[in-house]
């Protein structure tokens, strides 16, 4: 990884080399469960894979997760925001707060699934964002994108 002037300049397996504007970065105070050692993604969008999106690992670029808005899947999807997440964010208001469900799409897409139990909060204006654990919630960890078991 090398800084430009205003960029970030990485190299993936997935996407081969991304120049990535700062304000595309997005840093975790806390890491992502399962990668301890990752603190900083940049949110990509594709126009080919809309409307999902790619929280792509800044420090270990083989790690991309794939993301969506959970609430076009889910529509009464809920849960409630703690002071301490709205601080950890630096979010004044619910509504600066952008929620994302990291996907899983198997070699069969239609067994493609989003998980609820831990969404991703992101705040684009302050530049930062947090999975939480939605422990006290009825949430599928792998909630199916298509077909029966949908709510």
């Amino acid at each position: 990884m090398s800084i430009g002037s205003k960029e970030v300049v990485i190299k993936t397996p997935t996407f081969g080399e991304l120049h990535v504007p700062e304000e595309k970065i997005i840093r975790f105070q806390e890491a992502i469960p399962g990668f301890p050692a990752v603190h900083e993604f940049a949110l990509l969008e594709f126009d080919e894979v809309k409307p999902f999106q790619y929280l792509q690992s800044l420090g270990d670029p083989p790690v991309a997760l794939l993301i969506v808005n959970p609430f076009l899947f889910a529509p009464d999807y809920r849960f409630d925001l703690s002071a301490r997440d709205m601080e950890d964010l630096q979010a004044g208001g619910e509504g600066e707060v952008s929620v994302f469900a990291v996907a899983t799409i198997p070699s069969d897409p239609a067994e493609a699934t989003i998980n609820l139990m831990a969404p991703v909060l992101i705040n684009a204006k302050a530049r930062c964002g947090k999975q939480v654990i939605l422990l006290e919630a009825d949430h599928s960890v792998r909630y199916p994108l298509f077909g029966p078991g949908r709510r």
